[in-house]
């Protein structure tokens, strides 16, 4: 199917709900039939609160950390994602927009999701954002799929926020590096790239001129605590108008900028017929390129203060056809205080044992 003939375009606000209060997170406990109804807790935890800052046990994130570290170990480098999916772009610790878009998407265990990376560092609640997704993903493997951004690596989340924001909420020193150093290494086996539906390569960052097959992808090894050559380029690269082929990225001053011409040919290389990636601010919350044969997406609304961008998810249907729902920057100061998603929807899905 040519994808590009379905692409359409609707633009909606987020009704939202009266917040409650956060309880105390309970202890993820070992075993297989407890560990199933902790991570329920926590995740139905978090939905009911609204976007608040949530209080957590260290033995709990670090059990938790174990899980998801697990949990990545089994899946490949290139992830096979398919179709119906919401593909979101970075989050960047914006906890009211993550939960505004599971308002209205739907919750992650009713609708499939595929986020590109950069879940932590600038935003308000780093920590409540990746916990929520990681627990998702371990309880949910089918319905979440998590890729890695440049901002889960070390080097990048010890400037911008995340080590600092570890640090503030836990005072003991070696409580907060222990703590630090154990999402890092799930980090590191985060996955790369997904393919949706065989058709649609997804990354964080952008192409590069070492990706020639799909199987260089599929052929990068993890953990990777550092990453160069392609595994950089997935997290790092941008599209960028007026460059021919792949030139160096002097603005990020790593990795390349990429022109039109090279996103025609990667495609018809890869045998693919669409690119989707996150990586930058965009103003409408997504952006076209290369004659929509790639499309931006970036899902924090306000990034800066200064900066009055939209969000956005790329809404991709069980026919491959793309529409897209936009977040206003106008709600981003009242979803602090309003609870995002029905109370009702919650506790009876979670009740399920078929979930």
């Amino acid at each position: 199917m040519e994808i590009l003939q379905g692409i359409s375009k609707r633009r909606k606000g987020v009704k939202s709900l009266m917040v409650g209060e956060a309880s105390k997170s309970p202890m993820v406990k070992a075993g297989s039939t407890e560990k199933k109804l902790v991570l329920r807790e926590l995740i139905k935890k978090h939905l009911l609160a609204g976007s608040t800052r949530m209080e957590y046990e260290l033995p709990e994130l670090h059990q938790l950390l174990t899980m998801a570290k697990a949990s990545f170990q089994k899946v490949p480098t290139l992830v096979e994602v398919p179709c119906p999916v919401n593909i979101c772009g970075d989050i960047h610790g914006q906890y009211g927009d993550l939960m505004r878009i599971f308002a209205s998407c739907g919750l992650p265990f009713k609708v499939r999701y595929l986020f590109l990376g950069d879940y932590v560092d600038r935003g308000r609640h780093p920590l409540e954002v990746i916990v929520l997704l990681l627990a998702c993903k371990i309880q949910f493997p089918k319905s979440v799929f998590l890729l890695r951004g440049n901002h889960e690596l070390f080097h990048i989340n010890k400037t911008y926020g995340f080590a600092a924001e570890i640090r503030t909420r836990y005072r003991i020193q070696a409580d907060a590096q222990g703590l630090y150093n154990h999402f890092n290494e799930v980090f590191a086996e985060m996955p790369l790239a997904a393919i949706v539906a065989g058709k649609i390569l997804c990354m964080h960052g952008g192409l590069s001129p070492e990706l020639n097959s799909l199987n260089d992808i599929r052929n990068i090894k993890r953990p990777l605590r550092m990453v160069k050559g392609l595994a950089q380029d997935l997290l790092w690269a941008d599209p960028e108008t007026g460059a021919k082929g792949f030139q160096k990225n002097q603005i990020r001053g790593v990795s390349w900028v990429f022109g039109e011409n090279a996103v025609h040919e990667k495609i018809k290389q890869l045998g693919i017929d669409m690119i989707i990636r996150a990586h930058q601010v965009v103003e409408f919350g997504y952006a076209f390129f290369a004659n929509r044969r790639l499309i931006t997406v970036f899902s924090a609304a306000r990034y800066h203060e200064d900066l009055c961008n939209f969000a956005a998810v790329v809404v991709v249907d069980s026919h491959l056809e793309l529409s897209f729902l936009q977040l206003k920057p106008s709600e981003y100061e009242q979803q602090r205080k309003e609870k995002l998603v029905p109370t009702a929807d919650v506790e009876d899905d979670l009740e399920d044992d078929k979930i």
